[in-house]
């Protein structure tokens, strides 16, 4: 099987790549920082593909990716887990949360749509979480484009249904793991929180069970659950 890792130089990412070349998969993994990935590719038993990519340029990055998706001879599996979290509401950083994990994970989930689509199916797989399950008064930005990334695959997933394609979209809603993006957070704030192995194990066996929703850790479905039906009042506590 041959998977295709956006987003791979650090976190989950990273950690997916390492685990699903030592299973036995082809791997290729993108990132804007070429030392990393070098590094990530050095630390890899088996041979991985690399390559540099910025999913805020859409135009460019779909292009390496099908360039990248030529140079394996075809692919299986897209993992989107291109992605950046802040706790502000400065517009600069706003925009730049957006163009990557709103506009870039679109532009990417799309090209690997209808690359599928010509090509007798596959399955993509995206990184969204559990923000996507109500907004948050401390990143508004992050919660809204985890949103868009929720609702974004499961259209994908209707679309698919709907034309008879062999298509599998997986939505993967991580609580909190331990990463480089949540040492920003206050540690007080921060519960049930995951080792980055454990969480992309669950997230391993997610894709090979093509599941539709998968929360990481698994307990984390009782949260969300909670979370949706939990009244105004009380969840603008926690927000």
């Amino acid at each position: 099987m041959k998977v295709i890792v956006i987003g791979a130089t650090s976190g989950i990412g990273r950690e997916l790549v390492r685990q699903m070349a030592e299973a036995g998969y082809d791997v290729a993994a993108t990132g804007r920082r070429v030392e990393l990935l070098e590094s990530l590719q050095a630390a890899c038993d088996r041979r991985i593909v690399i390559q540099t990519m910025d999913v805020a340029d859409t135009e460019a990055a779909r292009g390496q990716f099908l360039d990248l998706i030529a140079q394996m001879g075809g692919v299986d599996i897209v993992v989107i887990n291109a992605g950046i979290g802040e706790m502000t509401t400065r517009w600069e950083k706003e925009k730049q949360i957006m163009d990557i994990n709103a506009t870039g994970f679109a532009a990417l989930a799309n090209a690997a749509f209808h690359y599928f689509t010509k090509n007798n199916g596959g399955q993509i797989v995206g990184i969204s979480s559990v923000a996507a399950e109500r907004a948050g008064g401390l990143s508004p930005m992050y919660h809204a484009t985890k949103a868009f990334i929720s609702t974004y695959m499961e259209g994908l997933h209707y679309r698919a249904r709907k034309k008879g394609l062999p298509i599998t979209v997986t939505d993967i809603r991580p609580g909190f793991v331990k990463t480089p993006m949540t040492d920003q957070n206050d540690p007080k704030q921060m519960f049930w929180v995951a080792s980055v192995e454990k969480a992309t194990q669950q997230i391993v066996q997610a894709i090979e069970q093509k599941k539709r929703v998968a929360y990481i850790t698994k307990r984390w479905a009782l949260a969300a659950r909670l979370m949706r039906w939990m009244p105004d009042f009380i969840y603008a506590k926690l927000a």
